[in-house]
């Protein structure tokens, strides 16, 4: 009889202690977990997790599917670095268009989150780059993305990291599928109009220039203020903008004073709906999202009225006016028809051999790419000092012939030191913006708010804590009544 008393209590305790952690648990595997927005005319992509089953250790429990389990201590860790099979990912079963995608670096290790990129293919094999991350995170928090370098649907899409070790705790992808209306914005591309040519009548001047993806090309007027004197896109079809990232023409930041956007349904009247009061502060990417007379509008041109309107790159983001859109391909360049010289500077007085130049075709792939008879040769780079890398496949976004030069391990380090020691210029040339959490985009803020920051990560362990005080409470309670029936 006192056994059956003692048994009764002691199965509430377990059973208390059980629910407790069934709540613990289901807490965590609630996916998605980031509680974000979702854009409009968007959802929850979900489906067949794809990539690395087992993770580092040999085991599911680092594979790629604990990126989508809804666990922010769970992690997706990488057998190896770098290489092609090293991510995760999801096949949607159909093409989809992302709109956003949120990212949870791994615990302790947010500085793996640099060099991270969401791609998307359609075949598995040929992997296009929506998105790179060119620095680590700031802290342990959600990593919030919405521009994309190409608006075109996918069926998979992955996360990988070709610079770091690819360690991350979540993954959320949304956006729509491509079969279906849409109401979100995307990076809109279309066929270039304006001018062919530029300043001194050569194409690689021209108005294509400004939406090549090379912040060092630019579109350069032939004549300034003129009417016919614009860059611009043909998108086939009314949008309605709801964003704008201009990049002005580096070193010419002063020109950057009266550029505009303009729309037009029949390229004869075209309607204002921003323009720059003031010059660029530094050359980077300047943003706007408030715009007049946005009533929809199938032709948009940059255009300056008060200085000569020169101009690196322009993005426009938005909206079909019908809500029906079906994603174009890349946007059309208008591209000489002639191929191009890529000559090989490998950078090298003791090297007499040079690298044979190559004919290539604007917006086909670079073929096999020469070598050096150096053995710290790293590769082919566009500019001698910093740069982007060219490898064999990359897409040709030069308009004319241009020069590649060789990089070779250690330069990197003697280029910080030199960089760290070299006075600081009026006009540097800030690398890309990375888009992270609104709450994040001041570094000295995040530093005056760390003690906010650790108390949002302590977060994650509340439900926990509480968890155990109930289970705790229940067995005190039921000790007590044991011990009044005892009286």
């Amino acid at each position: 009889m006192r056994f059956r008393n003692l048994l009764r209590p002691a199965a509430g305790i377990g059973t208390v202690c059980l629910l407790t952690a069934i709540l613990t648990v289901s807490a965590y595997a609630a996916y998605p977990s980031s509680g974000t927005d979702i854009p409009a005319g968007s959802q929850l992509l979900t489906g067949d997790v794809i990539g690395e089953v087992n993770g580092w250790d040999g085991s599911p429990g680092t594979g790629a599917a604990s990126a989508f389990d809804g666990n922010a201590y769970s992690y997706y860790d990488p057998t190896a670095q770098g290489q092609e099979y090293t991510y995760c990912g999801m096949d949607f079963g159909s093409p989809a268009v992302l709109t956003k995608v949120m990212i949870l670096p791994r615990e302790g290790w947010t500085d793996r989150f640099d060099g991270g990129s969401i791609q998307g293919s359609n075949d598995m094999e040929d992997w296009v780059t929506l998105y790179t991350s060119d620095s680590a995170a700031r802290n342990w928090d959600w990593q919030e993305i919405t521009d994309f370098d190409t608006g075109e649907a996918f069926r998979f899409y992955r996360y990988w990291n070709g610079k770091n070790h690819g360690d991350v705790g979540e993954i959320e992808f949304y956006g729509r599928f491509s079969d279906a209306a849409y109401v979100g914005p995307v990076l809109l591309s279309g066929e270039v109009i304006g001018e062919d040519h530029g300043w001194d009548g050569s194409p690689e001047k021209g108005a294509a220039a400004a939406f090549d993806g090379d912040r060092y090309t630019y579109y350069d007027p032939t004549i300034r203020s003129n009417e016919n004197a614009y860059a611009g896109l043909d998108l086939g079809q009314q949008f309605i903008l709801t964003k704008i990232r201009i990049l002005p023409r580096e070193n010419w930041l002063d020109r950057f004073r009266g550029g505009s956007i303009q729309g037009s349904n029949d390229l004869k009247d075209w309607e204002t709906l921003w323009v720059s009061t003031h010059a660029a502060s530094s050359w980077d990417w300047q943003t706007a999202e408030e715009f007049d007379e946005n009533t929809g509008y199938r032709y948009y041109r940059y255009w300056n009225g008060e200085e000569h309107g020169d101009v690196a790159e322009v993005q426009l983001y938005g909206y079909p006016l019908d809500g029906n859109y079906t994603p174009p391909t890349p946007a059309t360049l208008a591209v000489p028809a002639e191929a191009v010289t890529v000559s090989f500077d490998i950078r090298r007085d003791t090297i007499t051999a040079d690298a044979a130049p190559l004919s290539v075709q604007p917006g086909d792939v670079y073929p096999a790419l020469p070598g050096s008879p150096v053995s710290s040769f790293i590769g082919w780079f566009t500019l001698p000092e910093g740069g982007d890398q060219v490898k064999e496949g990359d897409t040709v976004t030069r308009l004319t012939s241009h020069t590649l030069y060789a990089r070779y391990e250690g330069e990197e380090a003697a280029l910080e030191q030199v960089s760290a020691e070299a006075p600081v210029s009026e006009n540097p040339a800030p690398a890309d913006p990375v888009p992270t959490d609104p709450g994040q985009a001041d570094a000295s803020a995040a530093e005056a708010s760390s003690a906010e920051a650790a108390a949002e990560e302590s977060g994650f362990r509340v439900l926990p804590a509480v968890c155990i005080g109930i289970c705790a409470l229940a067995v005190a309670v039921t000790c007590v009544v044991m011990a009044k029936k005892k009286d």
